[in-house]
């Protein structure tokens, strides 16, 4: 068309499409629709058009659609940056990033100063865990728009997930020194940035950040829950609890803030109270398979297995197929010695998640537990060579070889060589061990306040710390950290070579703490026998002992090595033992099955334990 016709459908079309910008910015995206259609009524393929009717969509959640017409937009005028980068949004809300990856990554080809296509890829990159890339994108983010706040709550969490609180603190402080005019940005900001100083911790000033973001945007997501959080560790615990209730009650299927309820009510022994926010949300919530699954899973860690397998039953039936569920049913068979069903449910769970380490590695359990183990040998295997650093599965895999009489179980497993002993120098500041270790313990004495131990932890008859305690600021662990670290500097050194091995093939020049805590056992407590999942080389170091561990005979309070959870049908499941003293650090593999041996005391039993990772 051409003439002056052609300028009067012209000017119609750009009336009609700045009405339909002017709803979709209003939050009308209704009305929007309505002015778009009459336009692709009359040109089917105007990308301007199109574009904006998927932007209609994507605001309907309406996604799969929302990506047709970017495309068809796209097919017509290929040269639109902001549509590649509303397009990789689109994809992202369907999971699948790796297409949005390259969609933003064509986006910023177009337009290289486009912030928020660099906020997209950002993001996209961290659920492909490229760290590296996904921080210098949002660096790139606020080098073109300083004040990005995509980008400064993008960043922050990143820093804060990769522990370098400082750093993330920063950035947000930043963000703050020039907050956005919208409230529920601002919020978002404040959020963040308490959640960073409730890691470094920082209870107080988190705790006043957190109430402050509520006030900002009333229904911002998770503020009640990691407020939960920050009051536990301020002793607030009756403030807690409500917290994590009100979390529960704006979203009965908050789980995590079921399992910090519900963990908290059994350390206050409000045992008429335990469990029950599960029940509660099951009633509004009743086609949920994951309420069930997540209470089984209490359940199950207190030995509760016939109530467990209740609410397995439960869950099984809302989500047939579901392969978490599956796996949790067969732990609570196992427990049951019903170890024929058992392995059929596995059976099962294995053929619909075919590469889920954990389903082969509980399967490789329950084989141990029935007298199989040469087809324990096959599951734990397959499952290690699924996760070549999953120290659970390597747990499964020592067991399965030595009850099947292999001798590679000595490889993998070697209790002399890889349990090393170190009586450690003083630190700093002290001429005496002794000394030290009586001030530590002291020191430790206000941490250790709750009244029982954590439900989902080893430590039976005693209590166990919260938060990190290295790097926390505390002086006396401090200076013991400094004659750990030359500790474990010592054992990574004398490793020998063997890049197949998976405790020496991960020797690195430097290493790095993933967690420290201190526990405390009174009178008849004891470490249930486990591993270190999230571990590499894990330890012990003895504060304060009663003088039971002096009996030779009866070994009390020792720490054991070999023994599994469970009945694994091995002739001599303790491989080794070693008698506590103070000031002396034991250290291991993560994956190497550790207890200890109960003790008759008036005396605590005070540790410091960690698990340390190589540093990449």
């Amino acid at each position: 068309m051409s003439g002056p016709f052609a300028n009067t459908a012209n000017a119609q079309v750009t009336a009609a499409l700045g009405l339909a910008l002017n709803a979709l910015n209003a939050g009308q995206p209704g009305a929007a629709e309505v002015h778009l259609a009459r336009i692709l009524s009359v040109r089917p393929l105007e990308p301007d058009a199109l574009q904006l009717l998927g932007l209609v969509r994507a605001m309907q959640g309406r996604f799969a659609e929302a990506e047709t017409f970017y495309r068809k937009s796209l097919s017509v005028r290929p040269n639109q940056a902001h549509v590649r980068h509303n397009l990789g949004n689109a994809l992202v809300a369907q999971k699948r990033h790796e297409e949005a990856i390259a969609s933003y990554r064509e986006a910023i080809r177009l337009k290289p100063d486009y912030p928020d296509a660099h906020v997209g890829l950002a993001s996209a990159l961290l659920t492909t865990r490229d760290i590296e890339n996904a921080e210098h994108h949002y660096r790139l983010a606020l080098r073109h728009q300083p004040n990005s706040v995509g980008a400064q709550v993008g960043l922050g969490a990143l820093l804060c997930d990769a522990g370098r609180l400082e750093e993330a603190e920063q950035v947000l402080r930043q963000a703050l020194a020039r907050p956005p005019a919208n409230p529920r940005e601002r919020a978002q900001i404040v959020f963040n940035l308490a959640v960073v100083l409730k890691l470094k911790p920082n209870h107080a000033e988190a705790l006043t950040l957190f109430e402050h973001a509520k006030t900002l945007s009333p229904d911002l997501k998770d503020v009640d829950y990691h407020r939960g959080g920050t009051l536990q560790r301020l002793e607030r615990y009756d403030e807690a609890v409500e917290a994590y209730r009100r979390a529960i009650a704006a979203n009965p299927l908050a789980v995590s803030a079921h399992h910090e309820l519900n963990g908290l009510l059994y350390r206050l022994r409000r045992d008429d109270e335990y469990l029950r926010s599960f029940d509660e949300a099951m009633k509004r919530a009743p086609k949920s398979a994951a309420l069930p699954f997540n209470k089984s899973l209490f359940l199950s860690r207190e030995g509760r297995f016939e109530e467990a397998r209740t609410e397995l039953e439960r869950a099984v039936a809302l989500e047939p197929e579901n392969p978490n569920v599956l796996n949790g049913f067969g732990v609570a068979l196992t427990g049951l010695g019903e170890f024929e069903k058992a392995i059929a449910v596995y059976d099962d769970a294995v053929k619909r998640a075919p590469d889920d380490v954990l389903i082969r590695t509980n399967f490789a359990s329950a084989l141990l537990q029935a007298g199989e183990s040469k087809r324990a040998v096959e599951l734990a295997r397959s499952a290690v060579e699924r996760g070549r650093t999953d120290q659970t599965a390597l747990a499964t895999l020592d067991l399965a070889l030595r009850a099947s009489g292999d001798p590679r179980a000595e490889e993998l497993t070697d209790y002399e060589q890889f349990v090393q002993v170190y009586d450690l120098e003083p630190p700093e500041g002290y001429s005496d061990m002794g000394a030290f270790n009586i001030a530590l313990n002291h020191f430790l004495d206000r941490m250790h306040t709750d009244s029982r131990e954590h439900v989902d932890q080893t430590l039976r008859g005693g209590t166990q710390t919260f938060d990190r305690m290295f790097f926390a600021g505390h002086d006396l662990v401090e200076r013991l950290r400094v004659r750990i670290e030359e500790a474990v500097n010592r054992y990574i050194e004398k490793m020998r070579d063997v890049p197949t091995h998976p405790l020496l093939g991960r020797r690195r020049k430097t290493f790095q703490f993933s967690g420290s805590w201190s526990s405390r056992l009174h009178d008849c407590g004891f470490h249930t026998n486990h591993i270190h999942p999230k571990g590499w080389i894990s330890s012990c170091y003895y504060v304060a002992l009663p003088d039971a561990v002096a009996d030779t005979e009866g070994k009390q309070g020792w720490l054991k090595l070999g023994e599994p959870s469970f009945e694994a049908r091995l002739k001599d499941p303790i491989r080794r033992v070693v008698q506590p003293k103070p000031g002396r650090l034991v250290l291991f593999p993560s994956y190497m099955w550790h207890g200890t041996v109960p003790f008759r005391s008036s005396q605590d039993r005070t540790t410091i334990a960690f698990d340390a990772v190589p540093k990449e």
